[in-house]
């Protein structure tokens, strides 16, 4: 954290704010009522089947059965029947945005899928980056032209498909892998059908037309 935030804007007084975050620390001999520690290095991927974010699984793992009506309603909104999987779903658009993932790292790791490749034919593609900060950077390092040559639109920054912003709209009743941060009934259009997953698997999804287990894809 301290090394992203020198020299950046607004930090003319890194120096000495630094001295200060660093006297925020636990004492030596601090109690914890419970340290809990989580390896995450085999996580799978994830991707969501459902109307919120918590209705996900690994990629691998079949859709559950339903428990609630809520379910029962996601499955009738979504297409989508339990015991799918992520790999049975036909794709139509691919949103690589938003706030939270389409930070540069996000859009470095997407271009490494990206490169050398070209978005599937039946799928529309779409670049948002961050903001304007993350979209001149990006330029700077090429990742423009990358996503471009490979069939990507390269957008400005802004909300654009994260909440179906003016035109960016999912059509009614076609999927979408999202990198974006919410998958609400019609939050991309209306009845758009909306797949919350990481930067790197939205872009293997954009060339294989579907999806894929991203730590399969060759780069």
């Amino acid at each position: 954290t301290f090394e992203y935030v020198k020299g950046r804007p607004y930090a003319d007084n890194f120096e000495r704010s630094i001295s200060e975050w660093k006297q925020l620390y636990s004492d030596e001999d601090a109690v914890f009522d419970k340290v809990i520690e989580m390896d995450v290095s085999d996580l799978e991927p994830q991707v969501t089947w459902g109307t919120n974010p918590e209705m996900g699984v690994n990629f691998n793992t079949p859709f559950p059965d339903i428990k609630d009506s809520n379910d029962e309603r996601a499955y009738q909104y979504m297409g989508l029947e339990p015991g799918q999987k992520a790999e049975d779903i036909e794709l139509g658009y691919v949103f690589l945005g938003s706030c939270t993932n389409a930070r540069i790292t996000d859009l470095i790791e997407a271009s490494h899928i990206v490169k050398g490749n070209h978005v599937h034919p039946n799928i529309t593609a779409i670049v948002v980056p961050g903001s304007r900060t993350v979209k001149k950077e990006a330029e700077s390092m090429g990742l423009d032209k990358v996503f471009k040559e490979a069939g990507f639109e390269w957008r400005e920054p802004g909300c654009s498909m994260c909440l179906g912003m003016n035109p960016d709209q999912v059509p009614e009743g076609v999927h979408c892998a999202s990198t974006s941060n919410r998958n609400f009934e019609g939050r991309q259009g209306k009845g758009a059908r909306t797949h919350l997953v990481s930067p790197a698997m939205a872009a293997a999804a954009a060339i294989n037309g579907r999806f894929v287990d991203v730590r399969k894809v060759v780069v």
